[in-house]
């Protein structure tokens, strides 16, 4: 994202009492220690790095969303 990045995304979406409690993934290209730890502490709801699978993608939606059917 050309203004910020995820984890500054999940932060600004945290502080917003209106928005605090919005579901949250983080698609990333980099899942160092610090970042996950990071997304971790500000209330992240699942986190992938990639390169993910279609199906792990699913998973973590359904992790957060509930079970999806097609």
């Amino acid at each position: 994202m050309p203004e910020m990045n995820g984890l500054d995304l999940l932060k600004h979406i945290r502080t917003n009492p209106k928005t605090t409690k919005v579901a949250f993934i983080i698609l990333t290209g980099e899942a160092s220690k610090d970042l996950v730890q990071e997304a971790i502490k500000h209330g992240v709801n699942n986190l992938l790095a990639k390169p993910y699978t279609v199906g792990k993608l699913k998973a973590a939606i359904e992790a957060v969303f509930g079970v999806i059917t097609v």
